[in-house]
């Protein structure tokens, strides 16, 4: 099922807006997940707050990409992250380019 989706809905009295996403690594829903990442929205902003795998992998350059093109299709404006390398922290900032028309996949 492929359908737009936006990150603020409303329905009857409510309103419903997305700020905070779960990210499986799985080929199929359902199926054992190598990996995990949870990102954090705020206002046009996207923050990945952790990611954990299986095997202590860190986020691939596809991994990041797939995230971004998630991201780029709920609006936003930039992602940013925290890295931890050798006992030093790091913070990153990414734009992300506006897409004409975002595409997202619906997994039931």
């Amino acid at each position: 099922m492929n359908e737009t989706i936006t990150r603020i809905s409303q329905m009857d009295d409510w309103v419903f807006e997305v700020k905070m996403v779960r990210a499986l690594k799985v080929k199929k829903h359902g199926e054992p997940y190598s990996a995990v990442a949870n990102l954090t929205a705020n206002g046009d902003q996207m923050y990945i707050d952790s990611h954990l795998s299986i095997n202590d992998e860190e986020l691939t350059k596809e991994d990041f990409l797939t995230i971004y093109k998630f991201c780029q299709s709920m609006g936003m404006k930039n992602i940013s992250y925290d890295r931890i390398k050798n006992g030093l922290k790091s913070s990153k900032q990414v734009e992300i380019a506006q897409s004409t028309a975002p595409q997202f996949r619906l997994v039931e």
